[in-house]
């Protein structure tokens, strides 16, 4: 019964009722790295503005830049505020990006309305302003209004790789594969140095090789291959690769990408998430798996993905009640309610398996039985 599962994992998420509260600095950073933050740099400095809105708005992109999340939103308001002159669109839009993170999607699509709204916004900030308030719409399960944004952002500006990119990842998540890969080259084509549209088109044709054409299988590999020589400090390409060597059971080999990975950007605890399952997959070795994901949640105790499978190592150990309690503080955390669909279906079902077990007095199933481990790949877009 998993539609009904996930059906009702919908309506509670639409019920959800929360302060609003910032994710985990590798949530709010996967969304910026997907976006060409260049819409909204300045080369003033705070000494050379009159309102102090304005020099509040070259602090924040300090502030992001340095990897200052926690203060910006404040910062965000503050400056709204003190009436800036010359950047009221860039805050109107930096203020729904973050509010977008934080699921306070009332705040989010009111900032983005405005920025779109306001004739003397400029054509690439209306963009972003279009891909973010889609992205709202989408998390909301509005599909429709969701298109409706992306398609409206290509219109406004055909050269803007971003507009291509977040229309592809649309489109990725309703497994669009053909359109998908399409809007992915066509972001490259216009940008080929930005790292996102690259890792998408490779999962993109990883996920259409699994599926449906395997000979694109040695192509994956090739672009795998040029990606790592293009963009070597791109954590991302390196996580990407090792996911699809797990996938295919190079074990050895992932693990060596994971690692890269985790030296490249150490504060993403979602590459020591992938090493567990690895772990998992390749040695059976839950203890270790186990270790790995407590010292990735402590560091990040925010990151969901983290929690979801420190929770599957519980259900392995027939630890329910630490499992069942691991997949109620992930639901708390997703941000769409497709993730909050799956998240609830699996604990719903963990529950009942319990239930059933503790009336019965019978063996549970294995952990192969309620969810293979090689289908957890998630996007790269986090």
């Amino acid at each position: 019964h998993q539609g009904s599962e996930q059906e009702y994992g919908k309506q509670w998420y639409q019920r959800r009722v929360r302060a609003p509260r910032l994710p985990s600095h590798t949530v709010i950073k996967s969304a910026l790295d997907n976006i060409h933050m260049r819409d909204f740099h300045t080369t003033a400095s705070p000494d050379s503005l009159e309102m102090m809105g304005d020099k509040l708005y070259v602090q924040i992109l300090s502030d992001i830049e340095q990897g200052d999340y926690n203060v910006v939103p404040d910062k965000l308001d503050k400056a709204l505020e003190e009436n800036p002159k010359k950047f009221l669109n860039q805050i109107r839009c930096l203020r729904g990006i973050f509010a977008w993170v934080m699921t306070d999607y009332v705040t989010a699509i009111s900032n983005f309305d405005a920025v779109i709204g306001d004739p003397k916004s400029y054509m690439r900030l209306k963009v972003q302003a279009h891909i973010h308030r889609g992205e709202v719409y989408q998390a909301k399960g509005d599909k429709n209004r969701a298109l409706a944004d992306y398609n409206h952002a290509v219109q406004i500006d055909e050269d803007h790789p971003d507009a291509y990119l977040h229309r592809a990842q649309f489109y990725l998540s309703l497994e669009g594969l053909d359109q998908a890969i399409k809007d992915l080259n066509k972001s490259i084509e216009l940008d080929g140095e930005f790292p996102a549209p690259w890792t998408q088109l490779v999962y993109g044709q990883y996920q259409m090789a699994r599926t449906m054409t395997p000979s694109l299988l040695n192509e994956v590999f090739r672009n795998l291959g040029k990606m790592a020589e293009k963009f070597p400090n791109v954590a991302d390409v390196f996580a990407l690769y090792g996911q699809v060597l797990q996938d295919q059971r190079q074990f050895s080999a992932a693990e060596e990408k994971f690692e890269e990975a985790q030296r490249l950007a150490p504060d993403n605890v979602t590459y020591k998430a992938h090493v567990a399952t690895l772990k998992m997959m390749a040695e059976n070795n839950f203890d270790s798996a186990m270790v790995l994901l407590r010292e990735a949640h402590e560091k990040d105790p925010k990151c969901d993905f983290v929690l979801e499978n420190l929770g599957m190592i519980y259900i392995q150990k027939q630890m329910y009640a630490e499992a069942l309690e691991c997949f109620k503080k992930a639901l708390e955390l997703v941000k769409t309610e497709a993730e909050a669909a799956h998240l609830s279906a699996l604990r719903i079902g963990i529950q009942c398996q319990w239930e059933v077990c503790e009336e019965y007095n019978v063996k549970p199933v294995s952990m192969a039985d309620l969810q293979d481990f090689s289908q957890m790949m998630p996007s790269p877009q986090g």
